[in-house]
This record gives structure tokens, sequence and C-alpha cells, in this order.
């Protein structure tokens, strides 16, 4: 095992500065809008921070094998060799690096998926971790001429920019390193002169939309917390943006933000929509939860995606108290009260119902 040290990195509550975001934003290098996140606290699939040094000790090294994945294997690809470590521990780590790309100091998260038997519940589900379940019979396997049969994401890689730590979330953006092939040699280099080139630049199957069909089925058994015959969308142009921006911009500009929240009694992280105003025709710029963007995963005309409306007073509360508290500014919540003829949206603060009757709120069309 190679021996490396690296400076602690102090997470609570920083935060990559702004204008890095906007310039890789707009050179398209990262994903465009709010950046995804990911959860200590996330029960389906917890997660910890460990520091990089931590992450590299608990690495277990194979030597220079041979490895192939199930998608190689259906484009007809050869195997190749590669510097194998594999993650022996059952929690997915997080950890973050610095490194210094073409004179930007770069934060970047890294992971890794556990060789673990907790993952033979995941999808798609590793053939080769069945067939070998502890990393203490590779050895022989390999030496004996045996191909190591993962998924990318079962080696070390680099998910994406680290873009700050609030509360149990980590938010990050994926890197466009595909597309952008010069950004990825850049990041490539950047790993070979730590010699920690066995860490590779994942780039995920899927696209990097957001679906949350986890949350959909969760809520649909939870009763009448959220309106989900009719998920809606906003009904005026906005720009999406991260939180920092969001707390800084929000009195100027119409913003959008995607944003995790846990509550108890819930499993599933809640990604809320929260925007600056509620409607086109409002004049007035005041932080507002919309709801809580979910889809059913179907297609066709049964597909369903957009923002559940929230209708349990209980419910809003807790919500406005949560994300006030975290972004240090007071932050409504939208309450929806389906009625006869039309419909009844109120402002919820985390103590009091507001007064003001706001509508219309939401477009008819569905994101």
């Amino acid at each position: 095992m190679r021996s490396h040290e690296f400076e602690s990195i102090n997470l609570e509550r920083s935060n990559t500065n702004i204008s890095i975001t906007r310039d890789l934003r707009e050179k398209c290098f990262i994903k465009d809008g709010s950046p995804l996140w990911w959860g200590t606290d996330h029960a389906p699939d917890p997660r910890e921070y460990i520091s990089f040094d931590e992450f590299i000790g608990r690495l277990v090294y194979l030597g220079n094998c041979r490895v192939t994945s199930s998608d190689a294997a259906l484009l007809g690809l050869p195997s190749r060799e590669k510097d194998v470590y594999l993650y022996p521990d059952p929690r997915v780590p997080i950890s973050v690096i610095e490194l210094d790309v073409n004179g930007q100091n770069l934060p970047l998260l890294i992971t890794v998926r556990p060789y673990h038997e907790k993952e033979l519940d995941s999808s798609p589900f590793p053939v080769f971790l069945n067939e070998h379940r502890s990393i203490e019979e590779l050895p022989d396997y390999i030496t004996s001429g045996g191909v190591i049969n993962l998924p990318e994401h079962f080696f070390p890689h680099i998910r994406g920019l680290f873009v700050g730590k609030r509360g149990n979330n980590h938010f990050w953006y994926p890197l466009h390193t595909s597309s952008w092939r010069d950004f990825g040699r850049d990041i490539e280099q950047a790993l070979a002169e730590k010699k920690l080139s066995f860490i590779g630049l994942y780039q995920p199957p899927m696209s990097d939309e957001r679906t949350y069909g986890e949350v959909w089925n969760e809520l649909k058994g939870k009763g009448d917390l959220v309106e989900q015959r009719s998920p809606k969308w906003i009904d005026f142009p906005s720009v999406e943006v991260s939180v920092e921006e969001f707390i800084k911009d929000h009195q100027r500009s119409d913003l959008l933000l995607f944003y995790p929240i846990r509550l108890e009694g819930i499993d599933n992280t809640l990604p809320l929509v929260i925007t600056s105003k509620t409607h086109k025709e409002s004049k007035v710029r005041r932080p507002i939860v919309l709801g809580i963007y979910a889809e059913n995963g179907l297609s066709g005309r049964s597909r369903r995606s957009g923002i559940l409306r929230i209708k349990q007073l209980q419910l809003a509360e807790d919500i406005s108290r949560v994300i006030s508290e975290d972004f240090g500014i007071p932050v409504d919540t939208l309450l929806f009260t389906p009625q006869k003829g039309r419909p009844k949206y109120q402002r919820v603060s985390s103590t009091t119902l507001d007064s003001e009757v706001v509508s219309p709120i939401l477009g008819v069309g569905c994101k």
C-alpha cells in the first residue's frame, strides 16, 4: 500500500468559492443549476465522512490486476490492467481532496462502493461480489489468472466537485469530463503528480437529472401529507442555483433551489423546491418552499413528476423551521388546501399561518 499524507480539510460550513463554481459552470465543466448531495444520515444508504488519509488507509491493495466489467464484455472490449484497490467497510465513504488543476485549487469529492456483502442488494447486481464474497480470497484468484469483473464505481473515484457541507449533507456537482476531455486529462495529471493515478474519473451510466422515485413511493404510503395526483411546476422563468447563491441573491433575482431536508418519521431525504417568489405575478421576493420534488418512475401518460404540494400544516411548519435555521434567514412553506372551486394557498412560517392568501401559485404543467 502506498503511503500518502494530505492536509486535513475543515468541512464544517466550508464552501467552494462561488466564483470558482460559476466559472466551471459557465465552461460546462460541471452540472448546471443546484448541486447534488449525499447525507451521512440518509437511512436507505448511509454514508460516512472520513479524512482522505483515513480513506487511503482503509483501502485494500490487490496489486496490478486484469479487470473488466459486464458493460465492457457486452461491447466486446478486452480486459485491461489496473492497480486495484477495494474498500472493505460497509458504509459508503465520503472524502475530499484538494487538487491544483490549471491553477485552480479544486476540492474534489472522492468515494468508492464498498466491496461488502451488503452491496448484494444494490443495482446493477454485482455478480462477481456474489461469487467472491471475501476480499481475502481474491489474491489466490488473481494469482491463478482470474479477472476482476466489477462496475467502475467499486474502484476509488472522483464523484464530483465538492462545494460545501451543511449539517449532515455534503454537496457536490458532477464533472463533465467525458464531454470536455481536456478538463478530464488535466485532473488525471493532477492526480498523477500526487501518485494517485489509481483514482478514476467516474462517469455515471445515467444522466445527472433528478428523479427521486424512492421519495415518491415513500410519501405515497404516508397518508395525506402531499398532493401526488397532479404535481406542478413554477410558472415563471428562473435561474437554478446553489444555496450560497440563493441566500446571497434571492432579493434581486428570480431563483430556484433544490435542497435536502431530513424529517423524523420519513426514511428518505426530501428534495425541496425553494424559490424567491411564489408565482409570476408576484412582486414580493421572499424565500418560500413550494413543495417536494419527486417522480413516479413511470413513462408515457402514466408519468408524474414535479412539485408535490404540502397539504399538512404540521409538515409545512416543520419544513419552514428547519430550513430557516439552516439558511439563517426566514423561509416560509406553501400550504395547499384542496377545496371546491379554487384551491387555497397560504404561506406558513415555523410557528404561524400567514393570513396572506396567495393564488395562483403554480403552472398547470409538470416539469
